[in-house]
């Protein structure tokens, strides 16, 4: 999260909750706190902990929310009883291979990452890669 989407951030809780105190220092502690996340899964926080009854939204709060709203969504990134992809790696490489599980669940917890591009993906399958997908 950036300085100004912070702001955003704090305008925002202030907005949904009134009574809460700000200060011209509360949108740079706030960012210390909640720079590793993104606008969109802390205003989705704030939104689940003011409709669970919340009158005052702190940053620990926000932060312990988006881990719980990523934990379910990485849960149910496949489906109920549906098996996962099997990642882009050689099993018999098990660093790689761990590395690559863990990827595929950042990618699907956060769907705000770098998407990887098309022809990095058909790389390694053997596929030629037409030149209008090419970067």
């Amino acid at each position: 999260m950036t300085p100004e989407e912070t702001v955003a951030l704090t305008r925002y809780v202030r907005a949904i909750c009134p009574g809460q105190r700000f200060d011209e220092y509360t949108p740079d502690a706030w960012h210390d706190v909640l720079a590793p996340y993104n606008l969109a899964d802390a205003r989705a926080a704030v939104i689940a902990l003011v409709d669970s009854g919340k009158a005052f939204v702190a940053v620990g709060e926000i932060t312990a929310k988006v881990r719980e709203l990523r934990a379910g969504r990485s849960r149910h990134i496949h489906g109920p009883g549906q098996h996962p992809e099997i990642p882009d790696a050689d099993p018999d490489d098990i660093p790689a291979y761990l590395a690559a599980v863990r990827a595929q669940r950042i990618r699907a917890a956060d769907p705000t990452t770098r998407r990887r591009p098309l022809a990095e993906l058909l790389a390694a399958t053997g596929r030629h890669v037409p030149k209008e997908l090419r970067p």
